[in-house]
């Protein structure tokens, strides 16, 4: 059984994390980080299992893979690098991560609600820029997030996590989700809802084409213009410039963003260097005990396909 891991450098550079259990699955071949696909197709040509965490496998690139190919293993939760229609028109199991990233990607969710709530990055830029003497408890504005209403729009293992937080800031919890989960802290809303009554509002989300810009400029327009949005998911549910149009023009407050639509972003990406808005490098999901368990899991993925009992199927 050949093994072709595409991208370690994606989850580590300094080798802290460990491959042994995987490696001894089969012959394993690493490489730091393929995204030329004439390179990838030439590098699977005799590998039964692929796996990558952020390389893109298109319809086009999946349909010239060897048909030695069996199973592609994204070392991640979200899938939407990969054609899953186009996988299993060519009889090739997909498999993901769910929930490796949990505790990591809401710890990130309340640092950037909390960098927000309580204005830390100009209250750090101050007290560097004036000193401790000049810098006051009243020259820049903190709230509190009890009593405050948290919207969390999906309530997968991520948005689950991320409510039961709130709730234990003492925040109203209200949810969006495509079905009804019952949970006693949470108010499940219909989406217009979750925009109008919200002063935080959380995507929890997977990127599909039905979620595809769920965050437009009718939507932003029926939040408060108090409100901060926060978005540690996929870049893509959101409309890039409709959110800096937002943010310019103050109908909301501002926003914590771990992801972007391009990623790293382009020079004229809209969201750079606006005003109350915190940019992180995708890093929700890389906290070291979270990448770790990726690939502990990853590694039972492709153990149990290879006894015939598969887990985590996407197809």
């Amino acid at each position: 059984m050949k093994i072709t891991l595409l991208d370690k450098d994606t989850i580590t550079t300094t080798n802290d994390i460990y491959f042994t259990k995987l490696s001894q699955l089969g012959e394993f071949d690493v490489y730091s980080n393929l995204n030329d696909e004439g390179k990838v197709i030439e590098a699977t040509q005799d590998s039964e299992i692929i796996v990558l965490n952020k390389v893109k496998l298109t319809e086009s690139l999946i349909n010239q893979l060897s048909d030695k190919v069996k199973l592609i293993a994204i070392t991640a939760t979200g899938f939407d690098n990969v054609d899953v229609a186009a996988a299993t028109a060519k009889g090739i199991k997909v498999c993901n991560v769910p929930g490796y990233g949990t505790a990591s990607v809401t710890q990130l969710t309340f640092q950037l609600i909390l960098n927000l709530a309580t204005n830390f990055p100009k209250q750090l830029a101050a007290l560097h820029e004036n000193g401790w003497s000049k810098q006051t408890a009243l020259s820049i504005p903190m709230s509190e997030l009890e009593g405050k209403t948290l919207g969390v729009l999906g309530l997968g293992n991520i948005g689950l996590d991320v409510a039961r937080v709130a709730h234990a800031f003492n925040m109203i919890v209200i949810a969006y989700n495509r079905t009804e989960k019952y949970i006693p802290y949470i108010r499940q809303v219909s989406l217009d809802e979750l925009a109008e009554q919200s002063d935080y509002i959380s995507l929890n989300c997977a990127l599909t084409k039905d979620t595809q810009q769920i965050i437009n400029k009718d939507f932003l327009n029926k939040m408060k213009p108090t409100a901060y949005l926060i978005n540690t998911a996929r870049g893509g549910l959101i409309d890039e410039q409709a959110l800096a149009d937002a943010i310019k023009n103050k109908k909301i407050a501002g926003a914590g963003l771990d992801v972007l639509v391009n990623e790293p972003p382009l020079p004229d990406c809209p969201l750079l260097d606006l005003e109350n808005t915190i940019l992180t490098a995708h890093i929700g999901w890389a906290a070291l005990e979270a990448r770790q368990r990726c690939i502990n899991i990853t590694t039972e993925n492709i153990a149990n396909f290879i006894i015939s009992n598969p887990q985590n199927l996407l197809n």
